[in-house]
């Protein structure tokens, strides 16, 4: 019998459930919708869930567990321990012919994309390279995992997809970890994995994997930490001060230099012979071959594959700070590929509000814009998979076109002081098509608009010829 795997992974800071009453994303209630459990109809042996929480949210590990995705986010690398994760669970359950789907919000929602492209690359190992079974649970399983993201996927990252001799290698090292797990297809294209998503439904995708307040914090405090670690030496200040100083900076130096070195990569043109450091005589190789690795702005992983059978994007219209851009999806040679599926192969569609009011995570009293992408999802998973279990009373939906939109104008606030975001409008285009809640909201007389109420008539919807009328009067 095959199953569902559901892989759900949340926006930054979000850890649905940790709270009785909390402000809860679309991810984490489509999560707790579609999990088995001892409150769930759902069995097991159809369907297996797993959640996946958003990056900051430090659920574990003590302090070094809070503070190593703030270091990760410093140098680019903050996704890459959801990924693994993720992956993890899908290889701990995976079973010939069970259907994989991923859903995600914000950077989570890049992070089950980012995943997508690891299954392209990788596939499912099937077996070890001694013929025996792939470990279902602890290191051994984690170590497959993270060779698959780290060593595999991240080859070559930040990179423009295509670009040689990174292209080709990347493509390599996916070819020698698919024959070394068995992961190959048994039939068709044998140039990626033996498994692809059935369907990957997001929640208005954002990267932002190293920005700039977090890069400038981090090393900033290291700078300040190392200035009085050094100032305390020369004026003489107590041990008492300037050991906690020594240690505090030697482990920020440690773990941001780990990190860095972790993100160099280079390439070995034979298979059975790692390269190493440490080794004076791969030097040149290293040299030539070596790059640092990490997704940037300029060039975000945006490939989707035709062979992924259902892709859903709910974005957000008003979503307004720069670095929370709209992070393109899909090739329009696949675009082509695919127009003939039914259902269609990709959608992406605009929805009134902001951030938020697309993924959730207001308080239920404010998410009834939310609750319109959320509805939107669940319409087209159903469609797209029949065989979905979903135990609605965990899924009450209020849509309403009318409802409260928000906006979110400050980083930080602390009493009168904030910290401002970075304004930047998103360019909305005729390319993608409009959910009809938009022009429910416009022909509203006015509705509420964080503290405001007025007609709703966003900048970046005037030049859109189905919308002119309402901004001729």
């Amino acid at each position: 019998m095959t199953k569902n795997i559901c892989i759900f992974s949340d926006g930054t800071g979000q850890m649905g459930g940790s709270r009785p009453d909390q402000r809860l994303s679309n991810v984490y209630k489509m999560y707790r919708a579609m999990r088995p459990g001892p409150d769930s109809p759902i069995n097991p042996k159809d369907q297996v869930a797993f959640y996946d929480p958003g990056l900051g949210t430090g659920e574990s590990g003590g302090l070094f567990g809070r503070v190593k995705p703030i270091l990760e986010s410093a140098v680019g690398t903050g996704i890459d321990h959801n990924i693994i994760d993720c992956y993890e669970q899908i290889i701990a359950h995976y079973e010939p012919g069970d259907r994989v789907l991923l859903f995600g919000f914000s950077r989570g929602a890049y992070t089950v994309r980012a995943l997508a492209n690891v299954m392209n690359l990788c596939g499912i190992p099937t077996e070890m390279p001694d013929g025996k079974p792939v470990p279902r649970h602890g290191p051994g399983l984690r170590e497959i995992a993270k060779d698959a993201v780290k060593f595999v996927y991240n080859h070559g990252a930040g990179k423009p997809r295509g670009q040689n001799p990174y292209f080709k290698h990347r493509e390599e090292l996916g070819r020698r970890f698919r024959q070394k797990y068995s992961s190959a297809p048994q039939e068709g294209d044998e140039n990626q994995g033996n498994v692809q998503p059935n369907f990957i439904g997001v929640f208005d995708t954002v990267a932002s994997l190293r920005t700039a307040v977090v890069r400038t914090l981090v090393w900033g405090s290291t700078f300040a930490i190392g200035a009085a670690f050094v100032a305390g030496l020369v004026l003489g200040w107590s041990l008492l001060l300037v050991i906690p100083l020594g240690v505090l900076l030697g482990a920020l130096i440690w773990q941001l230099g780990s990190l860095l070195l972790d993100n160099f990569k280079y390439f070995s043109d034979d298979p059975d012979r790692k390269l190493k450091i440490w080794r004076p005589t791969d030097w040149p190789q290293i040299l030539k071959t070596g790059h640092f690795a990490a997704w940037n702005k300029r060039n975000y992983d945006m490939w989707l594959d035709p062979d992924v059978n259902h892709a859903r994007h709910a974005m957000a219209i008003d979503e307004d700070r720069a670095d929370f851009p709209r992070v393109g999806w899909a090739s329009q040679k696949a675009a082509i590929e695919t127009k003939d599926r039914e259902p269609a192969w990709l959608k992406q569609i605009w929805f009134p509000g902001c951030h938020s009011d697309i993924g959730g995570s207001y308080p239920e009293a404010e998410s009834r814009l939310s609750d319109i992408a959320l509805d939107w999802m669940v319409d087209e998973l159903r469609e797209c998979v029949p065989s979905i279990k979903i135990n609605e009373n965990y899924l009450n939906r209020a849509p309403d076109p009318l409802g409260l939109q928000h906006r979110e104008d400050a980083i930080v606030r602390l009493g009168p002081i904030s910290i401002p975001w970075k304004k930047g409008t998103r360019e909305v285009g005729d390319d993608f098509p409009l959910h009809p809640s938009v022009q429910e909201r416009m022909q509203a007389a006015a509705v509420a608009q964080f503290g405001e109420v007025k007609p709703y008539r966003p900048q970046q919807l005037s030049k859109r010829c189905d919308l002119r009328r309402f901004y001729e009067t």
